[in-house]
């Protein structure tokens, strides 16, 4: 499954869930090809601002709850396992040293897109519900870090 949310301005502006395309062989590749996917919104989201005037300068921010796909991106190395995926998404690295996007990792407990592709029990759901806007307003919304 992929699934991620794009805030701005405090609220969620895009989102998607849905069934990858592909068969991914790790979880981590799973979270990469993801990763991807949300990466391309972040870029066409930039555009979309840059045209209604909303010049963006600095990188965006994209959290991802997988250490080993953070790592991924940030090595150099290729190993046997996944030497197939850098040529299918290896713009992500490169949209990081440009400075485009910055990514952080940020634990699974805290991750709101998780809402989008995991069964999550009650009270994990209306929080995280309740963090992308969709439950009927309940008073100011405080944000939490991821």
């Amino acid at each position: 499954m992929t699934g991620y949310v794009l805030f701005f301005g405090g609220g969620a502006v895009t989102w998607t869930s849905r069934r990858q395309d592909c068969v991914s062989l790790s979880s981590m590749e799973a979270e990469y090809v993801a990763l991807g996917e949300a990466c391309q919104e972040v870029m066409w989201t930039r555009r979309l601002l840059q045209d209604l005037g909303e010049r963006q300068t600095d990188a965006t921010l994209v959290h991802e709850d997988n250490q080993g796909c953070l790592s991924f991106v940030q090595s150099e190395r290729t190993s046997k396992r996944s030497k197939h995926i850098e040529t299918k998404q290896c713009f992500i690295r490169d949209l990081v040293e440009r400075g485009v996007v910055s990514l952080k990792y940020c634990p699974t407990e805290v991750m709101k897109a998780d809402i989008l592709t995991k069964p999550l029990g009650a009270v994990k759901h209306n929080r995280f519900a309740e963090h992308l806007g969709l439950v009927a307003d309940r008073g100011p919304y405080v944000e939490e870090e991821c």
